[in-house]
């Protein structure tokens, strides 16, 4: 927003209000509410009653403030982020200059809004408005800084109109500091885009804030060239609000270079523009020029004549700011209860969302309960089944070892039944042989004798071996086959030497089955070693147990 001398934007809303006060009553404004609230909440509404409110900010404040409100509460409704954006940032400019708090508050949140749209035209509007804010409580260094985020979005966009509004600010800052030559860099780049954009307005403002720039510098022939500029695009353009303000400078430079004629014409002119225009504060400015004119001049009774009428300007003054008080008060208070209203609201919704993770938290606690102990019965359930099924197999290798214990006692009673049986049969036939034999032919007798020895020798060893040889394999069913498979190289009288190993019997217990020497066994345990395919270190017996 443009600052002349930093009170001018304020100062001219000031007035204009002023003279709108009277022209629209409070029965009015109510109507129009009226007439507002019954439009269709959308967001085309809301743009309307936007740009309807920006127009009402040069001409009437209330009005302004009631349309962006309306807009604003439209906004809430539907959520619509580009309303709320523009609405509060309009709220912002209406409070800047009346309550700091209030507009900054506003500013801010709509300074998230539109970085939450991605608004960069808005993002630097709102910028050079927080600049304003800063400059207004002489925080010039944090003012500036704001002024240059907001060109430095500008610069992005290419929005020229409004870089040139910015610099005019920073001009403003640094006429402040004192810093002239600074401040005419800032002046001139703003001038310069306003020329080229036929922005006229602007460019008068500008004239006038330059030649106060060199009145202040002392530079009073530049001061002059430039307020002539300002008050030549004023006058052509019909800029009649600007013309007290250009008056009232030329009347102070008079005044300071002791040119009490001119600077009485010319405040003159001011005092009579700055009552048609009803712009008390310029009034009350061109007043004061006066008199102090007419006390240099030695003209006491216009200089009294003058005192006595800023008297009635400072009264008319002090009862707009009351006026102005009660309405800012009712604004706060309306601003307040609506901050309220959103605080109420957060803290419900937060409640709600609070009572929803509660209430989603205790479902996940029930479900995970549920699946524990579905997962705690199941694992239950499954150990239970396989300690039944364990149970059952050991039963059942119970019942199988049983049966192969019984078989084996069957297969052990058939064996001795048919031992006794064959044994019978020899002995029977060694008796018939005995017989049948001449005892009394002594040498028949020896040769019978003998040979029934040999036989029964004979029977003797190939019995014991062939009982042998069945009890061991119906113990150990599959010995004799893998060895065979393993080792086909073995013999007979070998395979019987490892099977008599396998049962860890002795040399000696050997030798006395199979009536060998026990040297005789050594070399034959020697040869199945090589046979086996075993080292010196290696158990023999060892080796066949595993088999």
């Amino acid at each position: 927003m443009f600052k002349f001398r930093i009170i001018f934007f304020s100062s001219l809303l000031l007035s204009l209000s002023t003279v709108l006060l009277a022209q629209n009553s409070k029965k009015e404004r109510d109507s129009l509410q009226l007439v507002l609230n019954a439009l269709p909440v959308k967001a085309t509404t809301v743009d309307s009653l936007m740009k309807k409110a920006r127009k009402l900010a040069w001409t009437d404040l209330q009005l302004a403030e009631l349309y962006t409100r309306t807009a604003l509460s439209y906004a809430q409704d539907l959520n619509y982020l580009k309303g709320l954006a523009e609405s509060k940032y309009q709220l912002g400019l209406l409070f800047k200059d009346y309550d700091f708090k209030i507009a900054e508050t506003l500013t801010l949140e709509a300074l998230e809004h539109s970085k939450s749209i991605n608004d960069s035209a808005l993002m630097g509007k709102i910028y050079n408005t927080i600049g304003n804010l800063q400059d207004n409580v002489d925080e010039t260094e944090k003012a500036e800084k704001y002024y240059n985020r907001a060109l430095d979005i500008f610069a992005k966009i290419g929005a020229d109109s409004l870089r040139a509004k910015v610099y005019n600010n920073l001009g403003i800052i640094y006429d402040n500091r004192q810093q002239y030559d600074t401040a005419r860099f800032f002046y001139k780049q703003s001038a310069a885009i306003h020329l080229q954009k036929k922005n006229y307005l602007g460019l008068a403002i500008n004239y006038l804030n330059q030649g106060y720039c060199f009145e202040l510098d002392g530079n009073y022939d530049s001061c002059i060239q430039y307020l002539n500029q300002s008050q030549s695009l004023a006058i052509k353009f019909d800029y009649q609000r600007l013309l007290p303000y250009i008056y009232n400078n030329f009347s102070e430079l008079y005044l300071k270079q002791k040119n009490y004629f001119k600077a009485i014409n010319e405040g003159s002119k001011g005092l009579e523009q700055a009552r048609i225009m009803q712009n008390r504060i310029q009034e009350k400015n061109a007043l004061s020029l006066l008199k102090q004119a007419y006390i240099q001049s030695n003209n006491l009774q216009k200089a009294y004549e003058c005192a006595e009428e800023i008297i009635n300007v400072n009264d008319s003054i002090n009862q707009y700011k009351k006026l102005k008080e009660i309405d800012l008060l009712e604004m706060r208070y309306a601003f307040e209860q609506e901050r309220m209203q959103q605080q109420f609201e957060r803290e419900l919704l937060k409640s709600e969302l609070r009572q929803k993770e509660l209430t989603m938290i205790l479902i996940s606690v029930v479900a995970g309960l549920i699946i524990l102990i579905m997962v705690f019965l199941y694992v239950f359930q499954h150990n239970r089944i396989k300690r039944k099924n364990l149970e059952q197999r050991t039963i059942q290798l119970e019942k199988e070892n049983l049966k192969q214990q019984l078989d084996f006692k069957n297969k052990e009673l058939t064996t001795s039944g048919m031992y006794l049986l064959k044994k019978n049969e020899f002995i029977t036939n060694i008796a018939n042989k005995l017989k049948n034999t001449d005892l009394d032919n002594e040498s028949q007798k020896e040769r019978a004798i003998n040979r029934i020895i040999t036989e029964m020798e004979k029977s003797i060893s190939d019995d014991s071996w062939a009982d042998f040889e069945v009890r061991f394999q119906e113990v150990h069913t599959d010995f004799y086959n893998s060895l065979s498979k393993k080792f086909p190289e073995l013999t007979a009288n070998e395979l019987r030497l490892c099977a008599f190993l396998k049962l860890n019997m002795t040399s000696k217990e050997i030798a006395g089955l199979t009536y060998q020497s026990v040297d005789s066994l050594k070399t034959a345990r020697y040869r199945l070693r090589k046979k086996l395919g075993l080292n010196r270190e290696d158990n023999l017996v060892a080796f066949l147990t595993r088999i």
